[in-house]
């Protein structure tokens, strides 16, 4: 017998059904009435088929034991297996930053050779915005964010992130990491805050944004979703570039209707229709 919560739940009926017909057989009512001198009374059928009812629930929960025992034995060895892979990578982001560091401080120090009069050495401060630069770079990487995801009160995003990726056939290809919403809640504003979500790695991400698309087409029980839209996580630069792009294209869509306009890799492009 595998172990699973419907096969406890069966075992319960089971012992519940083999107990009644315990004390049924015993001509009683409370389980406190049943004693050796009830039983010494009882027939020898009746007292058989007790006797085979409860050997064979025995034997039934011995055998979900032992599938439950190789069940968690297998869930820690995945768990152990999963913390390996996380320290690995949490070691190759640090070796990478450092071979980041390395290079930015090389840069430096040949600008100083060729121009020591004119040049300083980096400063501590300098040092630690490179770091900072180059962290906040990868971390966005590795995430996307959600516009047009209705807030509600006591809401919990990750039961919407799994849903939206529910949605989009996507739920078990990726790992989430955390989802959070941006920004404070404003008193009587309508303005929705995006959700930022972090995946465990930035191919994943391109993956999902790749195939935004069709949030549009989704309908029925997924409609929620249509009216929401996904974004890479830029920062604060690459918003305000993306935004100018983005006036700009509505510029080029009532000036050329019968082209069709979109963004790619930071420029617009342009293609006729049909």
């Amino acid at each position: 017998m595998d172990f699973s919560v419907d096969s406890l739940h069966n075992i319960e009926k089971d012992l519940n059904a083999a107990f009644n017909f315990v004390l049924k057989s015993a001509k009683v009512g409370d389980a406190e009435e049943l004693n050796e001198t009830v039983m010494m009374k009882m027939h020898k059928g009746p007292l058989i088929n007790c006797v085979e009812k409860l050997f064979g629930l025995l034997k039934s929960n011995i055998e979900l034991c032992r599938s439950a025992a190789g069940k968690i034995d297998r869930l820690q060895a995945d768990c152990i297996q999963s913390k390996t892979e996380l320290i690995a990578l949490q070691q190759n982001k640090l070796d990478t930053v450092q071979n980041s560091v390395r290079k930015e401080m090389q840069s430096w120090s040949d600008i100083v050779q060729k121009n020591c009069e004119k040049s300083s050495v980096p400063s501590v401060k300098s040092v630690k915005q490179v770091v900072k630069s180059y962290v906040d770079e990868n971390d966005r990487s590795r995430s996307f964010i959600i516009y047009g995801a209705k807030e509600e009160k006591g809401e919990h995003t990750p039961e919407l992130v799994e849903d939206l990726l529910l949605a989009m056939n996507e739920e078990k290809k990726h790992q989430v990491l955390g989802s959070l919403r941006l920004g404070t809640i404003k008193k009587d504003s309508d303005s929705v805050r995006p959700i930022k979500v972090t995946l465990g790695s930035a191919d994943s991400v391109k993956e999902i944004l790749s195939k935004a698309k069709t949030l549009k087409t989704l309908y029925g029980s997924y409609a929620m979703f249509s009216k929401m839209y996904l974004a890479p996580d830029r920062s604060r630069e690459e918003r305000i570039e993306h935004k100018k792009l983005v006036e700009e294209m509505k510029l080029l869509i009532s000036k050329e209707p019968n082209k069709h306009h979109y963004i790619r890799n930071g420029k617009i492009v342009s293609v006729l229709r049909g």
